[in-house]
């Protein structure tokens, strides 16, 4: 049983599975608003599982990709060392999973999410493949995006719109502007997110060349500012759809988390 924990709980840490709040939340926002058409409880399980092994494949995938950056450069497994960016890798690094072990597990985390999209594809239409498609073509992309300051943005589509487009679609059979207005929001909030962890691995990106969006802006000053602006543009998208009567008032609800947003300013700020 000792046995069972520890290998669920090497999982877990192995694939950062603690970052999955940035994927369940646009879910459960979208399976909120897909409740006027009553979906099936089986639909609603079966995105959330297809959602969760993406995003537990693409962590992992992007740790194997710079771990094998590093070794490629010559150095040995134990000589790696990705600087402030605590535990990263970390289970890779100290080879309780070999790289091996890791394509494993990220072929059979994308392989169910590929037979979860098959069934949709067969339940929902011709729109599924469609947007996994995309998804695939942005998750490929994704790390050469760093070349180009880009990586942030190809987060934000995939975990925005695309997500929730993808998510309100194999629910309900529908492609929603309203849902696509909403998802702008969450994108940008999606990209907030790791636009404050890239400016906390400032040192180590500058020191590996990594150009984040974030370094765009050449001071962590900077950066903040931008922060700044592309939490509050998330809020003033919410605000005015739902004023123009494009949203539901009920939406405003979403108002409630701007403490923590005020919260993360000044934290970041006191960070730096």
């Amino acid at each position: 049983m000792e046995n069972y924990k520890k290998n669920i709980a090497d999982f877990f840490e192995l694939t950062r599975a603690y970052s999955l709040l940035m994927s369940i939340a646009p879910w459960f926002l979208t399976f909120i608003w897909a409740q006027i058409y009553l979906p099936s409880p089986l639909s609603a399980l079966l995105t959330l599982l297809g959602i969760i092994c993406v995003h537990l494949g693409t962590n992992l995938l992007d740790d194997y990709i710079d771990v094998k950056k590093e070794l490629k450069s010559g150095k040995a497994l134990s000589e790696v060392d990705f600087g402030a960016i605590n535990n990263k890798a970390k289970l890779i690094l100290n080879g309780t999973y070999t790289l091996n072990n890791v394509i494993k597990i990220i072929t059979a985390l994308y392989s169910i999410a590929a037979l979860i999209g098959i069934y949709f594809t067969i339940i929902a239409g011709a729109w599924i493949p469609v947007i996994i498609g995309i998804t695939g073509i942005l998750c490929i992309i994704y790390p050469h995006a760093t070349k180009y300051y880009s990586g942030e943005l190809i987060v934000a589509l995939i975990f925005g719109p695309l997500l929730m487009s993808g998510t309100y679609y194999a629910l309900c059979g529908l492609i929603s502007t309203r849902i696509l207005i909403m998802s702008i929001s969450v994108g940008l909030l999606t990209a907030a997110l790791l636009h404050t962890h890239a400016i906390m691995d400032w040192e180590y990106d500058c020191r590996v060349r990594k150009n984040t969006f974030c370094r765009l802006f050449k001071t962590k000053e900077n950066a903040i500012y931008a922060l700044k602006v592309m939490v509050w543009l998330a809020y003033i998208n919410v605000i005015f759809y739902t004023m123009t009567g494009f949203l539901h008032p009920n939406t405003l609800y979403t108002l409630i988390t701007l403490p923590i947003a005020v919260e993360l300013f000044k934290s970041i700020k006191d960070y730096i």
